[in-house]
């Protein structure tokens, strides 16, 4: 019996300012280095979903997140791997700035997304966010 393919749990972060969307590039060197996607990360011990999320986004950007709510789970293989990706969707507090250390970013509206060399399986959730936006254009 072939052994199991490993789950990986990440957590996603769709946080809109207005009708554009936060993304940034990721770091050189690591997994997909110099592809963009939305800030995210894999959950630690026994974090929730949304507390990962939370976290991911404050390490990455350095943006404390209030409110968000979960949108969508996608299940994707890669070679020994499964990852279910969990993606949450929230607004930029009015008075959030990004922190020093935060990596390379970008507030896109979701077309203009599609034009970078955006993670793969993001693409779906993207695609979805295009048809039927979460929030209003204001």
């Amino acid at each position: 019996m072939p052994d199991a393919i490993p789950m990986i749990e990440v957590s996603v972060v769709i946080l809109y300012d207005g009708p554009r969307m936060l993304v940034n590039r990721r770091p050189e060197g690591s997994y997909f280095g110099g592809w963009w996607e939305w800030p995210g990360g894999k959950r630690d011990g026994d974090e929730s979903a949304l507390e990962c999320a939370r976290r991911e986004l404050s390490e990455e950007i350095g943006i404390a997140a209030l409110a968000l709510t979960e949108y969508a789970v996608e299940i994707v293989d890669f070679p020994g791997r499964r990852v279910r990706l969990t993606f949450f969707v929230g607004r930029k507090p009015d008075d959030a700035l990004p922190g020093p250390d935060a990596l390379e970013h970008r507030w896109l509206v979701p077309e203009e997304v599609l034009k970078l060399r955006f993670l793969e399986p993001n693409l779906p959730v993207l695609k979805r966010l295009i048809e039927k936006p979460p929030f209003s254009a204001d």
